[in-house]
C-alpha cells in the first residue's frame, strides 16, 4: 500500500529562521548535517535515508534535498521543472545584479529558444581553448619563480581571471589593462552586494549598504562591457543593438566574481588531487605521466576530472521555486514521499546529492581517481552543472579548461606520446585540515564542526585558511 506524501522533516519557527538564515550561510554542510542528524536521532529507523528537510532560509519556508534521485527529479522530470521557477526563487538575490534577458534565470517557455542562440555562440569557442588557456597558464606561473611556496587558492583565483577575462573579452589582445582591473574590482562589489546579510540598498554622504554600491557595480559594468563589446573586444559578433546589449549582459555573468571563483574552487581541488593525493606513495600526475599513450592520459584526466566534480562541485547547489505542489519520490522503502507546496522553495544540495551511497555505493564519500576511467558514460556524474534542460551552459567549456590546465602542468599539451611536467606543486597532502581532505573526498566520516572550521561554502566552496604549497616550474623567461 502506497504512503501519503508527507512535509519534509522539521517545523522552524519564524523567530528561529533568523537564526537558521545565518547558520545556512555560515555553513550550508553545517546546517544540513545538523537536521540530518536530528532527524535519525528522532527516526532511528529511518538513520540511512537521504530525506528532505524542512528550513528557514531568507524568512521563506525551504525543502532541503540531498538525495541524488529526488535532485535528478527536480532537474530532469518534465513534470517536476514544469512546475519550478528559477526567477522567482532568486528574484531577490541575482535579478537586480545581473539584468534580463538572462539564461540563468529565465524560465519555460523562454529558456530553451535563448539557450540554443547561446549554444550556437559558446561553440565556436570551443577550438580556442586549448591554446588560450595554455597561454593563461604558462603566463601564470612564469611570473612566479620556481621554488616559491604560494596559497594555492589565491593563486589559482588570480589565474582564472585570467582564462575568464581572456576567453571573453580577448584579454591579451587589450592593452586597456586599467579596463581589466577595473572590470575584476566592479565584480568583487557587485559579488558582496549580491551576498550582503542586509539586503537593504541604502545610499548617504557617509556610508552605503553593499547592495547600494553592488548595483552601482552592475550599472558601470554594463557601461563598459557594451562599450567592449561595441568596439569588437568580445569574441561574439554582434549586427544590431539588441544583440550588443545581449552579448553584454551575458559577458557581465561570463566574467563574473562568481564565475571566476567558481573555477578557481574546481581547480583548486584538481590540482590538490593531482598533485598532492598520493596512491601506493605515488601522485596522480606521475600516475597519468606513466600511462603508455595519449588516449590513456586523456581519459584519466577526465576520470580525474569527473571525480572531482562530483565530490567538490563549486556551487554546492541551486535554488527553485514551487509554483504549484508537486510530490518528490521517496527516498527509502521505509519512507513516504514528500510534498512540497506551492510558493516554497528547493535547495537542491549537489554536495550531498554526490555522495548518495544507494547510487556511488560504499564509496560515495571517498576520492576514487579511476571511477570514470573505463566506462564513463555508464556512470552516473555528480551534479557540479546541474542536469536536465536548465544544464549549465558553460558545463563542456568549463571542462575544456579544466582538462587543459592539467594537460599543460603535466606537460600533455605539448600533444606527444610522452607526458614532461611543466608545472608541480609540492605539498603535505596529510597534513591538510580535516575539513579539506572531507571536501575533497580523502577522508571520510568528516563532522559538520570541521566542515563549518575548515571549508567556506558560499558563494562557492574553498579552504577557509591558505593551503600553501610549493611552485616548481620548468618555464623560462
Amino acid at each position: 500500500m502506497s504512503q501519503a506524501p508527507v512535509l519534509p522533516y522539521g517545523s522552524p519557527t519564524t523567530l528561529s529562521g533568523i537564526s537558521e538564515n545565518f547558520s545556512f550561510h555560515s555553513s550550508p554542510e553545517n546546517f544540513i548535517t545538523a537536521r540530518v542528524l536530528s532527524f535519525q536521532k528522532a527516526h532511528p529507523e529511518l538513520a540511512d535515508s537521504r530525506t528532505p528537510i524542512r528550513a528557514k532560509v531568507l524568512n521563506r519556508d525551504v525543502a532541503v534535498l540531498s538525495s541524488y534521485e529526488n535532485v535528478r527529479q527536480v532537474l530532469c522530470d518534465k513534470t517536476i521543472t514544469e512546475c519550478l521557477s528559477s526567477s522567482q526563487a532568486y528574484d531577490e538575490l541575482m535579478a537586480p545584479f545581473f539584468p534580463p534577458p538572462n539564461l540563468l534565470l529565465l524560465d519555460l517557455p523562454d529558456h530553451p529558444k535563448w539557450k540554443d542562440v547561446w549554444l550556437a555562440r559558446i561553440t565556436t569557442l570551443n577550438q580556442e581553448i586549448r591554446s588560450i588557456v595554455h597561454r593563461c597558464v604558462i603566463d601564470h606561473f612564469r611570473s612566479i619563480p620556481s621554488g616559491s611556496v604560494v596559497d594555492l587558492y589565491d593563486s589559482i583565483k588570480s589565474l582564472s581571471w585570467h582564462i575568464l577575462l581572456s576567453i571573453f573579452l580577448q584579454k591579451e589582445d587589450d592593452g586597456e589593462g586599467g579596463d581589466i582591473t577595473k572590470i575584476e574590482a566592479l565584480h568583487d562589489d557587485l559579488l558582496r552586494g549580491q551576498f550582503s546579510l542586509f539586503p537593504v540598498s541604502i545610499s548617504t554622504p557617509f556610508w552605503r549598504s553593499p547592495r547600494s554600491r553592488g548595483l552601482q557595480a552592475r550599472q558601470q559594468l554594463q557601461s563598459l562591457l557594451r562599450s567592449k563589446v561595441a568596439r569588437g573586444k568580445c569574441p561574439f559578433a554582434v549586427s544590431n543593438a539588441e544583440e550588443e546589449q545581449d552579448v553584454a549582459n551575458h559577458t557581465l555573468l561570463f566574467t563574473s566574481s562568481l564565475a571566476a571563483k567558481a573555477i578557481a574552487s574546481l581547480l583548486t581541488a584538481v590540482l590538490l588531487n593531482l598533485s598532492c593525493f598520493k596512491e601506493a606513495g605515488t601522485s596522480l600526475s606521475t600516475r597519468i605521466q606513466s600511462l603508455q599513450n595519449l588516449e590513456q592520459r586523456s581519459n584519466y584526466i577526465q576520470s580525474l576530472i569527473l571525480e572531482t566534480e562530483r565530490l567538490s562541485p563549486p556551487v554546492v547547489g541551486i535554488m527553485r521555486r514551487t509554483t504549484q505542489d508537486i510530490v518528490l519520490h521517496s527516498t527509502g522503502e521505509r519512507t513516504p514521499p514528500t510534498l512540497v507546496p506551492q510558493g516554497w522553495d528547493i535547495w537542491l544540495y549537489f554536495l550531498g546529492a554526490g555522495r548518495d551511497h544507494s547510487v556511488f555505493g560504499e564509496t560515495a564519500e571517498e576520492f576514487v581517481p579511476c571511477r570514470y576511467y573505463d566506462a564513463p558514460c555508464s556512470q552516473s556524474e555528480g551534479f557540479a552543472y546541474g542536469a536536465g534542460v536548465k544544464t549549465c551552459l558553460g558545463k563542456d567549456l568549463m571542462r575544456m579548461v579544466a582538462t587543459a590546465v592539467v594537460e599543460t602542468c603535466i606537460g600533455e599539451a605539448q600533444a606527444s606520446e610522452s607526458a614532461i611536467p611543466i608545472v608541480e606543486f609540492e605539498g603535505d597532502g596529510s597534513g591538510l585540515p580535516a575539513g579539506v581532505q572531507g571536501w575533497l573526498g580523502w577522508q571520510s566520516k568528516v563532522r559538520p564542526e570541521e566542515w563549518a572550521r575548515d571549508i567556506k561554502q558560499l558563494p562557492t566552496q574553498r579552504p577557509r585558511r591558505p593551503i600553501m604549497v610549493k611552485l616548481k616550474h620548468q618555464i623560462t623567461i
